[in-house]
């Protein structure tokens, strides 16, 4: 799940793996991002619960395959082609991929850059290898350790210290994630005092309070710092636009700018989620068309991502045909899109996310089931991925509000039940149990 804490504590999505060394390198120019031999191998068991497949679900899953071959070839001849520039080369090519990283790409450009990474830690210069060091402050990736464990016990005096240094670092920067969530630990069981000590009523009233005073701060401070984003927003356009009409060269501004424009925006993201975490909108509850509002998730969902043709991303109704839910239904087409979104990116591969309804037993109850079959979550990371702002997807994209804002619009704004079920490589499932429309007929 994409704002889910299965990115453990260096960032990247995939299962930390101990990966052998390539013996050759890769050409960074694009940035393409071709699946490894391991995700070549991944399978679709934990979403295969509908049973036998379709011809059409055969043929999606053979072009899968051919695509994940095809780029598979392609980043071996950049290892080549890489392999055969002077040392002088693969040291630029190591700076420009620093350099994206410092842009934030998607997760899956990151994890063709750590794989690249790697294979030049075997690089017979040490000029090459200590531009690696240089740049393991800006890896969030399960690869970052094999890198720099790899670097550390460099024979180079050099290149060892400096990977030393920089792997320091970025531990520090995942223990200070640590101390933030132990923080809010802290709270909840401070909470869970209170209720053992005198009882739910207490730690009720307790609880509402906190979350009173949390919402009357919050406001205010968004408020504020939305203001000072818009008009930083306005000043970078301005720059940008004058910088376009002068005679400077756009080498000298534009990439710079453009980062500046990314972060301010990034805040202005996170500002507004914040927001709407915080907010305690009136529901407008109608009658929706389930059908209906899961294609729209769909298409929502395929608009704002460029899903791989690895993953299968689909719709299984097991509802009778015009089910309605007396829901929110733009809250909830919302909620279920981030949900859709964390399924996708949890997927590294050949995989499959499936949006799936059923009738519950309980009567006029229906549950929609977002099931990926990504690497899944323990019971502590199922834990964590529901705290507010807590998200190890470092990058400009996510926030650590898509899940616990989905959450909330299920259980309060529609009434309804959230369950997240999984196990580390055996996929995720969140169910979402929600109010049918009544039956006037």
């Amino acid at each position: 799940m994409t704002e889910r804490v299965a990115k453990r504590r260096t960032g990247g999505r995939a299962k930390p793996a101990k990966a052998a060394k390539p013996t050759k390198p890769v050409e960074p120019a694009e940035p393409a991002t071709p699946p490894s031999e391991a995700d070549a191998k991944g399978s679709d068991d934990a979403g295969d619960e509908a049973g036998d497949e379709s011809p059409d679900a055969r043929n999606h899953e053979d072009s899968g395959a051919r695509a994940s071959a095809a780029a598979l070839a392609a980043e071996q001849s950049y290892i080549s082609a890489l392999q055969a520039k002077s040392w002088r080369e693969r040291q630029a090519a190591i700076e420009l991929m620093i350099e994206e990283l410092q842009t934030k790409p998607e997760p899956a450009v990151v994890r063709t850059i750590a794989e690249r990474l790697l294979a030049l830690t075997a690089d017979s210069k040490w000029e090459v290898r200590l531009a690696i060091c240089r740049g393991l402050v800006h890896l969030t990736h399960p690869l970052f350790e094999s890198i720099a464990g790899t670097l550390e016990d460099d024979h180079n005096n050099y290149v060892s210290k400096a990977a030393r240094q920089a792997a320091d670092r970025r531990r520090e920067l995942d223990r200070e994630y640590q101390r933030k969530t132990d923080e809010i630990d802290v709270v909840h069981g401070e909470l869970e005092g209170l209720r053992r000590e005198h009882g739910d009523r207490v730690a009720a009233a307790a609880e509402r309070l906190a979350e009173h005073k949390y919402k009357l701060l919050t406001n205010e401070t968004t408020h504020e710092m939305r203001t000072v984003v818009a008009g930083l927003l306005d000043a970078l356009g301005k720059l940008q636009g004058n910088l376009e009409t002068s005679r400077t060269a756009t080498k000298h501004w534009e990439r710079n700018l453009s980062i500046a424009l990314d972060r301010t925006k990034f805040l202005k993201r996170m500002l507004d989620d914040t927001k709407r975490l915080v907010d305690d909108p009136k529901p407008e509850l109608e009658d929706t068309d389930l059908a209906e509002m899961l294609h729209k998730v769909v298409g929502l969902v395929r608009d704002a991502l460029d899903v791989p043709a690895e993953v299968r991303f689909e719709i299984d109704l097991g509802t009778r045909p015009g089910t309605h839910l007396h829901v929110p239904r733009v809250r909830l087409i919302q909620a279920l899109s981030s949900l859709a979104k964390n399924a996708i990116e949890a997927v590294e591969g050949k995989g499959r996310v499936v949006l799936r309804t059923s009738h519950n037993a309980r009567r006029g109850w229906t549950e929609i089931a977002v099931i990926d079959s990504g690497y899944g979550m323990d019971r502590e990371e199922i834990r964590r991925a529901v705290l507010p702002m807590v998200s190890t997807k470092k990058d400009d994209q996510h926030t650590g509000v898509g899940l616990p804002l989905a959450r909330k619009i299920i259980e309060r704004e529609c009434r309804g039940e959230f369950v997240i079920e999984s196990e580390p490589d055996k996929g995720t499932t969140v169910r979402c149990l929600l109010p049918e429309a009544l039956d006037i007929d």
